[in-house]
């Protein structure tokens, strides 16, 4: 099956969420407090085969229980040869309640010529008691065509969740992937652990036959695992001693006499994962909240095209830029979410932005935020988190706390492309750039952004970052930058430096000398300075220029251009 379409009303953090869902890989970013967790937490509630699921107060928005809680899931592309699937839709169940599907959510009858779907709805009033139904069309209350779904039922729509239960699954109990693995055995799990129980006291429990069959899942799982990159050297079904009872999750996997519930994070996310595939050949549905944490990032592309190749849908949220580098934003596989203060929560493709793949792929980072200021390049970039710095040794907010982060364009004929595609995303965007070449970014290019409510921070008309710098820096300080380039940058030193200023056309009549310290001020010097700098690479890398910059700022004075124009920067990244 495949889940299409969410929605979403009173549940947490969410009034309300309408997701038409394109992808079958679909992995969920966004800035913090935006509802991500939550929304595959409805997709658990919703759609998993638990048979126990206390709620509270707090589970509604605003702790309002007046509004009841409302997920829906509408599925289609269900696999008509699976023996789960031909007897969820017998006569006698959900025949006659397939419904149809279009752009808007659910509909009451299939259209003709259209999708063929079933949605399940999980309701919560004020009573607490969750109640799960089929229903047709949108779920409307007490007024909607709809029919009880039990957990047996539900178990039918292969879902499980791989992050906050991996331990669980790792038992042969109720609704595990092993338990569901071993199906032929399930309906005796308690006489097999009673048997258990008393041939324990008696001796070896190897050759108990429904040990062997567990053997069997165990070595399935084994093989996955290995496939997946993890090398297990003997995986097998055993009693889990520090269990308190002989009951339902006290048979367990072992690697030798090691529970898997002790090994590490990232082994048990892929073995879970392993375990997972197998269920309904492949044809199911995953929920992995930050499929990241505990792998390397090797793991990570693993796992991820390990995923894709299995036939499963695949719901994720992630924070790391590892994730997004390795997803295809052409076929929807990464979604931004967004919660307004009225707690309307969005998802949107990236895909509706065309050509955004590689600014994706190549400023990864940016992506995880909510703000996002598009600089020409390093140096930018690198003057920026020396401001930053500043700043917070200063007392303010750092950029970090308000969810912001550096994009690099790569230059400035590319910002005025990337910083618009951005905005439509929905990011709060600024540009921040030269101001030395008309042909990159023209005046005129500069109003547009601005007029889009893009914020532009530009230097004075025909100054480089670098040119700004030696415009700006008292010329006593000079000398001391200099040194401070040359100490700092891996190829260049201060004698080259000295060399290339002196030998200047513009200044050779003036037989500078090799001390700084006795350069006279003036503004060809500077302009020279700063082209020099500009052009020769002198500060050209985040690092280089973040330490040219902390150096500098304390000694600027506030009222130049530099102090200034950062300092609007900095009330527009504070300005939510």
């Amino acid at each position: 099956m495949r889940i299409r379409h969410i929605e979403i009303r009173n549940f947490r953090g969410i009034k309300s969420l309408s997701w038409r869902v394109k992808g079958d890989f679909c992995c969920v970013i966004g800035p913090g407090d935006t509802c991500k967790t939550t929304i595959l937490t409805a997709l658990d509630y919703a759609l998993s085969p638990r048979t126990s699921l206390s709620f509270e107060d707090s589970d509604f928005f605003n702790q309002d229980v007046r509004q009841d809680i409302v997920i829906q899931v509408t599925l289609t592309d269900w696999d008509e040869t699976q023996l789960d699937i031909r007897k969820f839709f017998q006569e006698s169940k959900f025949a006659q309640y397939k419904c149809g599907l279009d752009a808007t959510g659910p509909l009451a009858e299939p259209q003709e010529g259209g999708t063929v779907a079933v949605s399940v709805s999980l309701r919560v009033d004020g009573s607490l008691e969750p109640k799960w139904f089929v229903v047709k069309g949108r779920d409307e209350g007490e007024v909607t065509e709809r029919k009880p779904l039990y957990a047996t039922d539900r178990n039918a729509l292969g879902l499980s969740r791989l992050d906050t239960y991996s331990d669980y699954h790792f038992t042969w109990g109720r609704n595990t992937i092993l338990t569901r693995l071993s199906a032929d055995n399930e309906g005796n799990l308690g006489a097999v652990l009673s048997g258990l129980a008393r041939e324990m006291r008696q001796g070896d429990i190897s050759g108990h036959e429904s040990i062997t069959e567990c053997q069997g899942v165990a070595d399935t799982v084994k093989q996955e695992s290995s496939d997946a990159g993890v090398k297990l050297t003997a995986l097998s079904p055993k009693i889990d001693i520090q269990r308190q009872s002989m009951t339902a999750g006290a048979l367990s996997l072992h690697e030798d006499n090691v529970p898997m519930r002790n090994k590490g994070s990232g082994t048990k996310k892929l073995v879970a994962a392993a375990m997972q595939m197998k269920l309904h050949g492949g044809k199911n549905i995953s929920l992995i909240d930050e499929i990241e944490v505990g792998l390397e990032p090797h793991r990570i592309r693993g796992l991820i095209v390990r995923l894709r190749n299995t036939g499963q849908q695949i719901f994720t949220t992630t924070h790391s830029p590892v994730v997004i580098r390795e997803l295809d934003v052409v076929k929807d596989e990464l979604y931004v979410c967004r919660r307004d203060a009225a707690g309307i929560v969005s998802l949107d493709s990236l895909a509706v932005v065309p050509n955004i793949q590689g600014p994706v792929r190549n400023n990864a980072e940016a992506f995880l935020g909510s703000k996002i200021i598009a600089c020409e390049g390093p140096t930018e970039i690198g003057c920026l988190r020396a401001y930053d710095r500043y700043r917070f040794e200063g007392g303010s907010i750092p950029v970090w706390s308000l969810a912001t982060s550096y994009f690099n364009a790569d230059s400035g004929g590319q910002i005025k492309v990337v910083c618009p595609k951005l905005h439509a995303l929905g990011y709060r965007t600024a540009a921040f750039c030269d101001n030395d070449a008309q042909d990159q970014i023209s005046d005129a290019e500069v109003a547009r952004l601005r007029a889009a409510a893009i914020h532009v921070c530009q230097w004075e008309a025909g100054n480089s970052t670098e040119g700004q710098l030696f415009h700006d820096l008292p010329w006593t300080h000079i000398p001391d930058l200099l040194a401070i380039i040359a100490d700092n940058h891996r190829t260049l030193d201060h004698a080259t430096i000295i060399d290339c200023v002196i030998k200047e056309p513009r200044v050779i009549t003036q037989n500078l000398g090799t001390d700084p310290t006795a350069w006279p001020e003036s503004p060809l010097l500077r302009g020279v300075l700063g082209e020099l700098a500009h052009k020769r690479s002198w500060i050209k890398s985040i690092g280089y220029a973040a330490t040219v910059f902390y150096f500098a700022l304390p000694l600027i004075p506030d009222t130049s251009a530099i102090k200034s124009r950062l300092g609007l920067l900095w009330d527009w990244v504070q300005h939510e």
